[in-house]
């Protein structure tokens, strides 16, 4: 029997009556219970372990709290006019703050964090091939505010907003820090549209899956400044993401790609011990050096409140943004150190294309109170774009190296928001 066939037979086999309460219960006990047998079990056995929970009569009870979409086996295109748009998507995704999903990379991960400007980070096993990813959004649902994923040879890579950490079989554990592992644009978030509005290409086609017959949108768009492209693949029916291909070396979709995501389970949110790493005795946790602690990048907080160092280097990136300099971007924001003019430039004007005025400079206009974020001190900043009036939250961090304090710009939270 073909596996759609198997699934298709479980969901018409159900016969439970809804309670939301039991529901919960049972899907923290098989998420836990997974996640425990994939500390222990061999990459190349995970799928079968996947199988086995899902076939399990424990698992019954909560499929109708799931939604679990099998990866493309044949697509039939058709021109066949849809309904469907963007923002459909982004609605029916909103509704999930957590999703499991499995695939393929085909770039090593100390390449993958050599490309983010992490030099230093000692060779790792090879672990290019199958994948398991389980992550959570943010509040905003622009991105992710936590990410666990499952790699060959029993790596573990766990990120949240502050650290990645990279865990060895042995238990060797590599603390990286920085916002460096993260989904930066949550598939069911406004980002998504604002990669509509940002990327040089933007392709629909309509199709039917083979395997299931069900019908699909698919989505090709690429950005030729970064030299990356996707491919999202929707359900027509249920307007939810059932599998994603990144290029990361062609904005035309050329080539093997480098990462590829085949399989979806959503989830309203996950639990938070699905996210923990057990970390070992300190003498084997490495800290890795990164832009974001290096002293080169930043500036000095001696002499200086903290609130004086928040203004001072917020006001000095604004300027720096201003006048495109871009080796002061880079020196106060270590984040896009890895970044080069053209990479920069292309950031900025797809923000301000996505805010309504590609031509438009961004002006500072005022800096409020600044609060104590989730991430550190963060600083509202009013800003001018074209004739609009937005704010946005910058958060910067600080740091001690050879007993002198200094600052960077970690970056912003959330999206920019129009000023009320």
């Amino acid at each position: 029997m073909k596996p759609a066939e198997k699934i298709e037979r479980l969901l018409n086999d159900m016969n439970v009556t809804p309670d939301p309460e039991k529901d919960e219960q049972v899907l923290k006990a098989v998420l836990g219970a997974q996640v425990e047998t994939n500390r222990h079990t061999p990459a190349n056995m995970k799928p079968e372990i996947w199988r086995m929970i899902m076939h399990s009569k424990i698992t019954k009870p909560i499929v109708a709290a799931i939604i679990i979409i099998a990866g493309i086996i044949g697509i039939n295109l058709f021109n066949e006019p849809s309904a469907w748009a963007i923002e459909q998507s982004i609605e029916a995704m909103e509704k999930y703050r957590g999703f499991f999903c499995y695939g393929t990379i085909t770039i090593s991960w100390t390449e993958f964090f050599k490309q983010l400007g992490v030099h230093n980070l000692p060779d790792l096993p090879e672990l290019t091939g199958d994948f398991e990813e389980w992550a959570q959004a943010d509040e905003e649902f622009s991105r992710t505010s936590k990410i666990k994923i499952y790699c060959p040879n029993n790596v573990i890579i766990s990120g949240s907003k502050l650290h990645a950490y990279i865990q060895l079989a042995d238990g060797t554990t590599y603390d990286i820090a920085g916002d460096y592992m993260k989904i930066t644009i949550w598939p069911g978030s406004t980002s998504l549209r604002q990669l509509k509005d940002g990327t040089d290409t933007w392709i629909e086609l309509h199709g039917v899956d083979s395997e299931t017959g069900r019908k699909r949108i698919f989505v090709k768009c690429g950005i030729s400044a970064t030299n990356r492209s996707w491919q999202f693949e929707f359900d027509a029916e249920s307007k939810l993401l059932v599998n994603m291909k990144q290029w990361n070396s062609s904005s035309c979709h050329q080539g093997t790609p480098t990462i590829v995501l085949n399989r979806f389970v959503y989830y309203d949110r996950l639990p938070e011990n699905i996210f923990e790493i057990n970390l070992p005795e300190p003498d084997k946790i490495i800290t890795v050096n990164t832009p974001l602690i290096n002293p080169d990048y930043g500036i000095s907080a001696e002499g200086l409140t903290e609130e004086e160092a928040c203004y001072k280097i917020t006001k000095q990136v604004w300027q720096a943004i201003d006048e495109n300099n871009y080796e002061m971007i880079r020196k106060l924001a270590p984040l896009v150190a890895h970044m080069n003019d053209d990479q920069l430039k292309s950031m900025f004007d797809q923000a301000k294309s996505m805010l309504g005025d590609e031509s438009a400079s961004l002006k500072l206009l005022e800096m409020e109170e600044i609060y104590e974020g989730v991430l550190g001190p963060t600083v509202p900043c009013v800003f001018q774009v074209g004739d609009k009036k937005m704010i946005v939250d910058i958060v910067v961090m600080f740091r001690e190296n050879d007993g002198l304090s200094s600052c960077v710009i970690y970056g912003n939270i959330g999206q920019p928001r129009p000023v009320e």
